[in-house]
């Protein structure tokens, strides 16, 4: 072999060298843009969480403040998800506060939540204060009911609710649901606000602190509330049973169309010995739209995969999974909880048409 015939295959064997080189720099730098892993997407969509949401709810001694404590203590317990409590006056205080995203989660009455979606009665003000047209909240689970009832004094004469015409009774603002509880509850009677002597307070707990203090001669609070516990303790709380007949049921629901009459068994409740009629309202853990659908389906599982343990937490022994789906609250559902429950195999037909008429009511 020539000289000149070395030179040239010693440059073929650098050139060959120098592409399988590249060809090797290629597939190295293709391995590192491959598709990401199961396990890489898991870490990804965790990284999506927040770290922090806020739950607005009612003041300490009431149930839903007792309810919205225990449900933040299953969800920051089961999910990367810190969720803290915050306590207001009432619905009109926390609501707004989802418009400016200080708070995300809420856990009410069915009955302020629909006003809120809807931006009616006291939230159609709030609203435009706010800038905005209503609320847009959406129901991560329903719960357990809420019985927002009148009471007295055990030593009071007073039996039934058309006895209380000419009281002293405590009222609420005008426009907010707490009122519209105390109509729905004297029209069952038969009565109506002007049929009292007003005696003004911001919420429930201040009701029952009024009736203690002799202020008023009756109130408004919910059983199960641990500011009733301490009436029961202190004065002999007792709940004025409400009238089931269908002309005072309809009277009541012309004011508050989704409340309903069952009886309260006997022995269960702290102030019910005996079982007793009484108005029924049901309690709902939201979340507003802007909440990721990632968060609310992890929310939505920590709660029905921990069911055991958030009912035995006070005031949610009756949060049981048959009652996380209901088309009683008219609220639509969160997109993030729907697909946990579709996940889960509960998620009817039925909830879809629901859920496509509650949205098409939106403002």
């Amino acid at each position: 072999m020539s000289k000149k015939t070395s030179r040239r295959l010693l440059r073929m064997g650098w050139i060959l060298l120098a592409v399988l080189l590249c060809l090797s720099l290629v597939a190295v730098a293709a391995c590192g843009t491959a598709p990401p892993s199961q396990q890489q997407e898991e870490e990804e969509e965790e990284e999506e969480l927040p770290e922090v949401l806020n739950l607005g709810t009612m003041p300490v001694g009431m149930i839903v403040n007792a309810q919205a404590v225990g449900i933040a203590a299953i969800c920051s317990n089961y999910t990367p998800i810190s969720v803290k409590v915050y306590p207001a006056t009432n619905e009109m205080v926390w609501v707004p506060l989802t418009a400016t995203d200080e708070i995300q989660l809420g856990v009410a009455s069915a009955v302020a939540m629909r006003q809120a979606y809807l931006g009616s009665y006291v939230f159609e003000d709030i609203a435009e204060q706010a800038g905005v047209e209503s609320f847009p909240l959406r129901v991560v689970a329903g719960g357990s009911p809420l019985r927002v009832n009148l009471f007295v004094p055990g030593d009071s004469p007073i039996e039934t609710i058309p006895e209380l015409e000419g009281t002293r009774h405590v009222t609420f603002a005008e426009g907010t649901h707490f009122v519209q509880y105390t109509e729905a509850l004297l029209a069952n009677g038969g009565l109506t606000l002007d049929d009292i002597t007003p005696v003004p307070v911001a919420n429930p707990v201040e009701s029952v602190r009024a009736v203690m203090d002799g202020r008023a001669d009756a109130g408004q609070v919910a059983v199960g509330a641990p500011i009733a516990a301490e009436a029961v303790a202190n004065i002999d709380l007792r709940w004025l049973p409400v009238d089931p007949s269908p002309e005072a049921v309809q009277r009541m629901k012309d004011v508050v169309d989704v409340a309903y009459v069952a009886e309260v068994p006997g022995g269960v409740h702290i102030g019910i010995p005996e079982p007793q009629l009484l108005m029924h309202l049901d309690v709902v853990f939201v979340a507003h739209e802007s909440v990721s659908e990632a968060a609310v389906y992890e929310l939505a599982k920590a709660l029905w995969e921990n069911n055991d343990e958030l009912v035995e937490k006070p005031g949610l022994f009756e949060w049981t999974p048959d009652k996380y789906l209901s088309t009683e609250q008219r609220v639509p559902y969160h997109p993030g909880a729907i697909t946990f429950y579709q996940e889960i195999g509960i998620w009817t037909e039925e909830m879809e048409e629901f859920q496509e008429a509650v949205l098409a009511e939106e403002p």
